[in-house]
């Protein structure tokens, strides 16, 4: 313990300690993904634990076999005795002469080494080697492939098929509706296409319903805005580690809302240094082009552009955004179609939209005089603005302004300059 006045010191666990281990239900399934730290022989393995359910259950008087007797009569017995009949039989083939040399030297000098005579007292203390017993047989298990006529071991495949090999005995784990686990994963996206991280993403949920399950990942397809509140944000700084998690409280109305407007690509806010929120398709597809214009590379600096699904579910992104502390800018259009004819309800939701700026520079709030559009229009001039359509006809307005945004020739609309520069996190004189 520390002395008075003096802090107390924390040293780092590398690995999950054995006495951990040994007393609690741990899964854990690292970022090496050999198939060999997974077989039953392993441990603490997953498949481990499987086989030792199967291993009782073997064992129970409710398995019985049918086996043919010597006068061509069957007879139904528990598995388990036969079993030990077989193995009896075996040690039996087993006991070559050299075997039974081996075994009596052991014997004879362990005896004497006791202080016992190896002559007269083998009746006080005896040494033999016995079959093993069911579990030793299971853990000696290997899983063999075979393609063709060559058969290997399946820890000799590259490591993506091993790490198939090791998703595919946890989703064996879940088909058995084990429960009471505590799962520890890092990267369960490894050697994935995006398909088999959606799979592999349910198959934890499953297991998630009767099972603890942790994991680290740096894939949006793990992390869902809907379940924001399952979701713990690491981040190292200047003063350690920090973990951030939503304080915001939960309701199926707004879980429903945020499951409507559910998308992958939104989920990346989870992981961006900067985000800014934008109305939709338009800003999304026309602000990486000036930020190209500024030589500024968004993805390097960590920064994310998110559009929402339309200017009423800013507010919603947010709130999740502000409540995990996530440095965060809102772009809205001040006169926006979701809200119609209803302007005096939009520009009270205006104000709710203005209230998230922070004077630390934390959130940020910038508006666009009417719509993007019309704002455009008013920054390149009207002339300048049709010529500009005109050349880019039969085209969706997104793409239009994707489009417009490439023209080095005209000048970048305030106020997306200032935008982007800060969310790459730099000043505009520095570029």
């Amino acid at each position: 313990a520390p002395k008075k006045n003096e802090q107390r010191q924390y040293q780092p666990l590398i690995n999950i300690p054995s006495e951990v281990r040994e007393n609690l239900p741990l899964i854990y399934i690292g970022s090496n993904r050999s198939l060999k730290d997974h077989l039953p022989g392993a441990r603490y393995s997953l498949l481990r634990q499987l086989f030792e359910d199967i291993d009782r259950d073997f064992h129970s008087p409710k398995q019985m076999i049918t086996v043919k007797q010597a006068d061509g009569s069957e007879v139904d017995v528990p598995r388990y005795e036969h079993f030990q009949k077989l193995m009896n039989a075996a040690m039996e083939l087993l006991r070559t002469e050299a075997f039974e040399k081996l075994e009596t030297s052991i014997k004879r000098n362990a005896l004497r080494q006791l202080g016992f005579d190896p002559d007269t007292d083998t009746d006080k203390l005896d040494f033999f080697f016995s079959p093993f017993d069911t579990m030793a047989f299971y853990k000696s298990l290997d899983l063999r492939v075979r393609e063709g006529q060559f058969t290997i071991s399946a820890t000799e495949l590259g490591e993506g098929i091993q790490n198939a090999l090791v998703l595919s005995i946890l989703q064996a784990f879940e088909e058995r509706r084990k429960q009471g686990a505590i799962f520890l994963i890092e990267e369960p996206e490894m050697f994935l296409h995006p398909q088999m991280q959606r799979s592999l993403y349910k198959t934890l949920r499953e297991i998630g319903k009767t099972n603890q399950v942790i994991y680290t990942t740096h894939s949006a397809h793990f992390v869902t805005i809907p379940e924001y509140h399952e979701v713990l944000l690491v981040r190292k700084g200047d003063n350690g580690t920090n973990v951030c998690r939503s304080t915001l409280p939960t309701d199926q109305k707004r879980r429903e809302k945020l499951i409507k407007e559910l998308d992958p690509e939104r989920n990346e806010l989870f992981f961006a240094a900067r985000l800014l929120l934008v109305e939709g398709d338009t800003e999304k597809l026309a602000l990486p082009e000036y930020a190209k214009r500024l030589k500024l590379d968004l993805d390097r600096e960590g920064a994310t552009i998110v559009e929402v699904g339309g200017k009423r579910n800013l507010s919603e992104f947010a709130k999740i955004a502000t409540t995990f502390n996530i440095p965060t800018g809102i772009l809205y259009d001040e006169d926006s179609s979701d809200f119609k004819d209803k302007r005096e309800e939009e520009k009270e939701f205006n104000k709710q939209l203005d209230a998230f700026a922070k004077a630390d520079g934390s959130f940020r709030v910038w508006k666009l005089t009417k719509n993007y559009e019309e704002h455009l229009k008013k920054a390149l001039g009207d002339q300048n603005y049709q010529m500009l359509c005109q050349k880019y006809p039969q085209v969706s307005k997104p793409t239009r302004a994707r489009l417009i945004a490439t023209e080095d020739g005209y000048p970048i609309p305030d106020p997306l300059e200032e935008v982007l520069f800060w969310l790459a996190k730099k000043e505009a004189h520095k570029i």
